[in-house]
């Protein structure tokens, strides 16, 4: 590969501006919170509230089913008003959901502040991700950028974990007042550093259709349409992974059930943070379906080898969660770049946005493993992930190969 086109030069990270920096300061922020108390959210429900699998699973899936939905406007609204007020909506909503969970004593109430989660987090994601697409001009700083931005989300889930586990193992409900707090300083951040003049290449706005056009132009594109529904499978899947595998090991282990969880978390965020540069590097020479192709297959020999581990077999568990991790590291960080490259800089909030509709693999996800681990086992469940693997690198094969019908600033084929 040509020198120049290379993703590793340090000029491109001095071409980074202060809304990227601010983008980057504030995920470091929250994530490193949410991941203090977020794993321990399953287990305290459980244990300290009675949920049954399908309750958590319907919990998590209505917040991710709120979070796909909204995810279509919110980014319509984020190229409509301005990235900034879109966003300083998502925290304060954040602030007022985690700050809750703190202080919840009634299921019902978790189900309520979970569900606001959900509802907040297209607020934030998807315009903070236009905000670095806006910022940047060149492709391959961009694809840099978000690379270091699911970095940096994957660094405060290394951290997270092991301050939760250490300062709250007893009270982990209490944990949330941290997570709401850090959605404010997140707040402070955007109100200082995001669409600073000067600093930010906000797309012509006048250029923008209604919502109803927007989502027109979008289902036109069969290649992002395809996509769509390979990583609603990607996230179905994953969401075995943060719900499901919980729960298989709070039933079968339940007096180290935090400690083998909190384990596992840091397991899948220390492989990313370990592994994401040196496999970008190593396969930054394949095309972006390619990689993520490599990644789906990694995944699905990680469901092998859930099937495969014994309930008491924590070190099966780490084994199998590292390989599934792998597949995560390669597959994961290109998903932004290809709705990058795929949308039109006028209407990128509203990609990023309707891009949220793969997180209903989330909403479904839950549910449906929380129902398949009590009716049947958890096997079942492991080798319908195997099959959607197969079927998300069919899916992927078909776009590659699919007629473009949309003008673009590089061809989704290529590097």
């Amino acid at each position: 590969m040509d020198k120049e086109q290379s993703l590793f030069q340090w000029q491109r990270v001095t071409r980074f501006n202060v809304s990227v920096w601010t983008v980057f300061g504030g995920v470091l922020l929250t994530r490193t919170s949410y991941f203090m108390a977020w794993p321990f959210l399953i287990v305290f429900l459980y244990k300290d509230y009675g949920a049954s699998a399908v309750e958590v699973g319907g919990m998590l899936a209505a917040s991710a089913l709120v979070a796909s939905i909204t995810g279509l406007y919110s980014g319509y609204l984020s190229d409509k008003f301005g990235r900034k007020v879109v966003m300083l909506a998502g925290c304060l909503l954040a602030s007022v959901a985690y700050s809750g969970i703190a202080l919840a004593v009634e299921i019902w109430q978790f189900y309520v502040l979970v569900i606001l989660a959900g509802l907040m987090r297209p607020m934030i994601e998807a315009p903070s991700k236009a905000v670095i697409s806006d910022s940047l001009p060149d492709l391959k700083d961009r694809e840099l950028a978000l690379n270091i931005r699911y970095f940096i989300i994957n660094l405060g889930g290394a951290v997270g974990p092991l301050i939760g586990i250490t300062v709250g193992l007893l009270h982990p409900q209490s944990l949330f007042y941290f997570v709401g707090a850090s959605f404010l300083g997140y707040a402070l951040f955007i109100a200082f550093g995001v669409e600073r003049k000067g600093h930010h290449q906000a797309p012509d706005r006048s250029q923008l259709p209604n919502f109803r056009a927007t989502m027109k132009v979008i289902s036109r594109d069969r290649i992002f349409l395809l996509l769509l529904i390979a990583n609603f499978l990607m996230m179905f899947i994953y969401a075995q992974l943060e719900s499901s595998l919980p729960q298989v090991i709070v039933r079968t282990s339940p007096d180290i059930a935090e400690q083998i969880v909190a384990g596992l978390v840091l397991v899948n965020t220390l492989t990313i943070v370990i592994f994401q540069f040196p496999m970008l590097k190593w396969l930054e020479p394949l095309p972006l379906f390619t990689r993520t192709r490599i990644g789906m297959a990694l995944m699905g020999i990680a469901q092998i080898g859930f099937m495969l581990t014994p309930a008491d077999f924590p070190i099966g568990w780490a084994v199998a969660c590292f390989v599934i991790s792998l597949g995560e590291v390669i597959a994961f960080p290109t998903l932004n770049v290809q709705i990058d490259r795929l949308a039109p800089p006028h209407l990128r909030g509203s990609y990023f946005g309707a891009a949220a509709l793969y997180s209903l693999g989330f909403a479904v996800g839950p549910l449906a493993g929380g129902m398949m681990i009590e009716a049947f086992n958890s096997n079942w469940l492991f080798l319908l992930c195997f099959v959607m693997c197969m079927a998300m690198i069919w899916l992927y094969w078909i776009a590659q190969r699919t007629e473009d019908n949309i003008e673009r600033e590089e061809p989704v084929t290529q590097n």
